[in-house]
């Protein structure tokens, strides 16, 4: 199915490893162009040497720095004269504390990268798409964001505000004919669960009706397909790949 990507400008945050990773291979296979933005550089110069062979450009960025987040907005616009889709999938896990034993300090990178850091990403592009009158955002949520779980009540608030973001951004932006989703990974397999044990890995595929983790490429073709003409009535939904788990 063609999904209407090619020569489209997108720019995705977290880019270099996980999720961001796997959706820009899945948006160059459209025939996209894609600045990858990424805290690490080392990891985000390998990508680049990796996805050299199309139009790509990268750009070192900490989503906690606002004015950084408008420099790499205006320079995939500028580089390619348009800023099609923006994917926020810059973001952090929490420990695994209960809340009445974690402090502010253990709050702060989660709330600051995950919500803050996505609200300084999707007020950068804001400006570029209004005026041009289109533009596509995809936000990385999570299925804790929907439900929350113990020993996640952290994690799980920024990603509902994150969500809620998404539901309150569609409905004022969608005058300028721009999207605004969010996408609900359950436990996916990615460097964030790099210090589960093959036993928890087990244990945890046991609650989805699938009987599995998610693979990043479950998320990164959901991400996609959202910033794609195929889902271009689609807006202010936090959708759930998830293995069965919400089931909402």
């Amino acid at each position: 199915m063609e999904l209407g990507l090619r020569d489209k400008v997108v720019l995705i945050t977290g880019a270099a490893s996980g999720l961001g990773r796997c959706t820009v291979d899945y948006m160059l296979d459209e025939g996209a162009r894609v600045l990858l933005a990424d805290v690490n550089e080392q990891a985000l110069a390998t990508a680049l040497e990796e996805t050299s062979a199309h139009e790509t450009s990268g750009v070192v960025l900490d989503v906690r720095d606002f004015d950084a987040c408008k420099a790499a907005a205006a320079e995939a616009a500028s580089t390619w004269g348009q800023l099609d889709v923006l994917v926020t999938s810059a973001g952090v896990g929490g420990g695994i504390d209960f809340f009445k034993d974690e402090t502010p300090e253990d709050w702060k990178a989660l709330i600051d990268i995950n919500l803050l850091g996505t609200m300084n990403c999707c007020r950068a592009v804001s400006d570029i798409m209004v005026e041009q009158q289109s533009g596509n955002i995809v936000a990385l949520a999570s299925e804790a964001g929907k439900g929350n779980e113990k020993r996640m009540a952290v994690y799980g608030s920024t990603k509902g505000a994150v969500i809620s973001l998404v539901r309150g951004l569609a409905l004022e932006l969608g005058r300028y004919n721009i999207n605004v989703n969010a996408v609900c990974p359950g436990v996916t397999d990615t460097p964030m669960i790099a210090y589960l044990d093959e036993q928890s890995r087990a244990r945890a595929a046991g609650f989805y009706p699938l009987g599995r983790l998610g693979r990043p490429q479950d998320i990164a073709a959901m991400i996609t397909f959202l910033a794609s003409e195929q889902a271009s009535w689609v807006t202010g939904q936090a959708i759930s790949v998830s293995g069965g788990f919400g089931r909402s």
